[in-house]
């Protein structure tokens, strides 16, 4: 009888234990493609953070209202509380930049705090929305303000339609002498950028006639019946990626080509490396992303920490020669490369470098782990960095979409005041 009295209480406690596994397991957070992904098919995303914040009648509701709104076009994400005000500012212009459309984002925490950006509305016209619509719960806020930013879009196309009649006449007077202006700034850009690409293939030729040189040093003969058999499968397979980056080279017409380039240049260094150890007999290294401070070194063989000038200190992967040059406070060999006549480290030669680092370091994490490695240099704005696990941030472009039309706007009017609201971890779940 004791038996039969046992078994439903083991059986309740381990649903109890099961039960509690499963609320103490943290919900992941959300990522920024799997935002834009929902944004593309409705206009409203709900975290899986913020579940409980709208009900699904509640959500039908907001949904109703935003497709209503079909001149304001706008998108709306529901999320945790205890964000920071830089967080969803950035969130929001990630998941805009994704998504490719709409015209205003906003931005609505589980406890009711509100802020938007806008390419349509000034920075005052999404503070005075905002502003208008408090006091009320998620459900009603969203819906008042898909209302009035209609209501302000609808009033901005009419007045845009008169502008338009007014100007058109001065327009067609201009238009001769901007025809001139744009084919004047037409041929400067198509020379800048002609420029731009000849300096970089300058730099990237530099890297394969090293690669060339140090293959010719090692002079193998292949045919030697002497010669390791795994040391000969290494050396033409080095041999083999030189040739690919050569033709690589050769077939360059844009900067974004140079990423096969410098890709095929990795590969062979590592497998040079690999040939000299097994000439040596000693293990075949690891593969490790290239030298930081010189792609030309070959694999880094451990990270060092640096920091670029007036910038924060990071792990790097290095070179021993470079790693035991910063350690002792010297410079390190800095790959130089042409940039408007003079020679700068590639992380400060601009944008157009942004293929040729991205190539060395394609499969060891590239925009990942770039970004990271590039926070504070002219090349970190090209890479979206590690933001609290969502894979942006650190000097994001922010390209498809400003703070209502002006940064300096954003606070006073809106739900946070002159500052963040709360100190709680940001978004999650990795993604780029």
């Amino acid at each position: 009888m004791s038996t039969i009295i046992a078994r439903p209480a083991a059986i309740l406690a381990a649903a109890g234990l099961l039960l509690f596994t499963i609320l103490a397991t943290p919900v992941r957070a959300d990522t920024v493609s799997q935002i834009a992904d929902g944004l593309r098919q409705s206009r409203l995303y709900v975290t899986t953070e913020a579940r409980g914040a709208l009900n699904p009648a509640d959500q039908a509701r907001v949904r109703q209202a935003l497709d209503s709104a079909d001149r304001a076009d706008i998108r709306v994400v529901v999320t945790k509380p205890d964000v920071t005000q830089q967080s969803l500012v950035r969130m929001l212009d990630a998941v805009q930049e994704r998504v490719g459309g709409g015209d205003t984002y906003l931005a609505v925490t589980a406890d009711n705090r509100m802020l938007g950006i806008s390419d349509t509305l000034s920075g005052q016209e999404v503070n005075r929305l905002i502003s208008q619509t408090s006091g009320g719960d998620i459900t009603d806020r969203l819906v008042e303000f898909s209302t009035l930013a209609e209501r302000e879009a609808a009033g901005d196309a009419r007045s845009g339609a008169i502008t338009t009649f007014v100007l058109l006449g001065l327009l067609v007077l201009v238009a001769g002498s901007l025809v001139t202006i744009g084919l004047v700034s037409n041929n400067r850009r198509r020379r800048r950028a002609e420029r731009q690409m000849a300096e970089l293939k300058q730099g990237v030729q530099e890297d394969i006639t090293r690669l060339g040189e140090d293959i010719m040093a090692l002079d193998l003969n292949v045919t030697d019946p002497r010669l390791d058999p795994a040391a000969r499968e290494e050396y033409e397979h080095a041999l083999n990626s030189y040739d690919e980056a050569k033709a690589a080279v050769e077939a360059a017409r844009r900067p974004e080509d140079m990423r096969n380039v410098t890709s095929a240049l990795e590969d062979g260094r590592y497998h040079m490396t690999a040939v000299r150890a097994r000439l040596a007999g000693e293990p075949v290294p690891e593969r490790r992303p290239p030298c930081f401070f010189n792609p030309q070194h070959g694999p880094s063989v451990r990270d060092v920490m640096w920091a670029p000038p007036g910038g924060a200190p990071r792990d790097v992967p290095a070179c021993e020669a470079d790693a035991t040059a910063v350690e002792n406070g010297a410079d390190p060999d800095a790959r130089l490369v042409p940039v408007g006549g003079v020679r700068r480290p590639y992380w400060e030669a601009g944008p157009a470098y942004a293929p040729y680092a991205g190539g060395y370091y394609r499969g060891f994490g590239g925009v990942d782990l770039l970004s990271g490695l590039l926070i504070g240099t002219a090349l970190g704005s090209m890479f979206t960095a590690p933001y609290g696990g969502w894979g942006f941030g650190g000097g994001y472009p922010g390209e498809g979409g400003g703070l209502g039309g002006d940064t300096g706007d954003v606070g006073g009017g809106w739900d946070f005041g002159s500052g963040d609201f709360g100190g709680g971890g940001d978004f999650g779940g990795g993604d780029f």
